[in-house]
């Protein structure tokens, strides 16, 4: 039995479901040989690959107060202006670089200027947890190497090829989920409807070619809700343990 490797997917609030996943895996002893992620995929992905467990993340969502990571700007390229939240993932992830991380940690993120898909797996972990949470029009968009980086989600909500680089292993992808609110009430719900929308339509054309699929269940989950950590959380370790065996399949025929 070697591992796997994993593919965390966008998914704002929702992608505290990860940890639950997370959870699920190590109660199974399954050994995680690399992580992929995009956008809160890539930010629990980063503190996994830095040394925290699921259960140190767990605690961490339930202590974590937005006041600590937002700071709301009055530039034109976003709400948010990210140094907060730049500060204290450097502080969570004690300044690691992609070369400290184990497992290897991928993230990827999205040149807006140039509309391309880029892969962050070098220099400090925290800048590009920053880069690949920078939702379009809420936070601004992160400048590294002179590229103008935001939400790796806009073109690669599950990253699934770059999970596969990581290691010789069956790929888990693990998909948050889209959620279309029948309602909208404010400025966020209209931006992160149509993030969906577009999410949505992504999965349409670019279906999901891992070697399984977990997609934990949290209805009504609008992005915004980083209230409801405990549903997240459980919806993750439900929907991993009904796929557990499929693992173990998964992995003893790679073996």
């Amino acid at each position: 039995m070697r591992g796997v490797t994993l593919a965390l997917s966008s998914g704002g609030a929702r992608g505290f479901s990860h940890i639950g996943v997370l959870k699920c895996l190590e109660r199974y002893r399954v050994p995680i040989l690399g992580i992929a992620g995009s956008s809160m995929g890539g930010l629990i992905g980063a503190l996994y690959c830095t040394g925290y467990t699921a259960t140190m993340m767990e605690e961490l969502a339930h202590t974590l107060r937005r006041h600590q990571w937002i700071d709301f700007s009055l530039s034109k390229m976003g709400m948010v202006r990210g140094q907060k939240l730049l500060g204290l993932i450097t502080l969570l992830t004690r300044g690691r670089q992609f070369s400290d991380c184990r497992p290897p940690l991928k993230l990827v993120a999205v040149d807006i200027q140039r509309g391309e898909e880029v892969v962050l797996d070098t220099g400090s972990v925290a800048e590009a947890v920053r880069a690949t949470t920078s939702i379009p029009g809420i936070f601004s968009p992160f400048v590294k190497d002179n590229r103008v980086l935001v939400d790796g989600g806009v073109l690669n909500r599950v990253p699934v090829e770059l999970a596969r680089q990581l290691a010789n292993a069956p790929v888990v992808a693990v998909d948050a989920g889209i959620d279309m609110s029948p309602e909208v009430r404010s400025v966020f719900d209209i931006l992160f409807q149509a993030f969906d929308i577009m999410a949505r339509e992504l999965r349409r054309y670019k279906p999901l070619e891992a070697d399984v699929i977990i997609e934990p269940k949290v209805p009504n989950a609008r992005e915004a809700q980083f209230t409801r950590v405990d549903d997240f959380i459980q919806a993750g370790e439900l929907a991993c343990e009904e796929k557990i065996q499929e693992i173990f399949a998964r992995m003893e025929g790679s073996a």
